[in-house]
């Protein structure tokens, strides 16, 4: 097998997903990271999906409003159209850090990486956090405050279009999506700020300890056994 930036892809197998292996107590916190990175991945994808729809939906409703009357009606939905794309960007790059760790760690937990990279890795994984928070904060105050609004025309003519593309509704929190893709959101902000704290200690661990994996029990009790009997020898 060929190596590809110093990665040995021979060391790469199916059996590297298997319960056994990637939760080997041997490994400092790998079977913590392992979940915790996940759980980020997976809440913050499907925070992403739903905002998403979302976004999909607001923008189809103000196509067809504003195509639906030739008088100039227009649809303002902006804010929320910012705010879900703020969310998008966010969690794709949550997905993208993190899900490079796991799969560096599932398939190379001995490779020692240089300082440049952890240092590089430990600054993305804070400004990623902090993403999510500005995304979750302006995803809440949008949704919890705003409405999406119609101009261009008179109030009987709003009404009218109101009532004939009732959904999504142009009050945002009256849209269950919304409300979805914001409490998602902020699930995985926990995750996304509990997977960057581990990762912090995790490096903190490889650097002063090696990336070496722990002694088993029977290990530890054999070199015991091993070390007294050459004493008594």
């Amino acid at each position: 097998m060929p190596v590809i930036w110093g990665f040995d892809l021979s060391e790469m197998s199916w059996s590297a997903f298997e319960h056994k292996k990637m939760f080997d107590p041997r490994w400092h916190l790998r079977r913590e990271r392992f979940i915790v990175y996940q759980l980020a991945m997976l809440i913050c994808l499907a925070a992403e999906c739903t905002a998403t729809y979302s976004l999909t939906k607001y923008e189809d409703l103000q196509t067809h409003v504003e195509a639906a009357n030739g008088r100039g009606a227009q649809l303002h939905n902006n804010d929320l159209i910012a705010a879900e794309c703020l969310t998008i960007v966010f969690c794709v790059l949550v997905a993208t850090l993190f899900g490079a760790e796991f799969f560096f760690l599932l398939f190379f937990p001995q490779r020692t990486y240089p300082k440049w990279y952890n240092g590089t890795k430990k600054s993305l994984a804070v400004g990623i956090t902090l993403g999510v928070f500005a995304a979750a904060l302006m995803s809440s105050v949008i949704v919890a405050r705003n409405s999406a609004f119609i101009t261009g025309v008179d109030e009987a003519t709003k009404q009218g279009l109101v009532e004939f593309f009732y959904r999504p509704p142009l009050r945002y929190n009256v849209y269950s999506t919304n409300i979805a893709y914001v409490v998602l959101l902020w699930i995985g902000l926990f995750c996304t700020a509990a997977s960057t704290v581990i990762m912090f200690i995790a490096a903190k661990h490889d650097a002063q300890c090696g990336t070496e994996p722990r002694l088993s029990l029977s290990e530890d009790e054999r070199h015991l056994k091993e070390g007294r009997n050459g004493a008594t020898t």
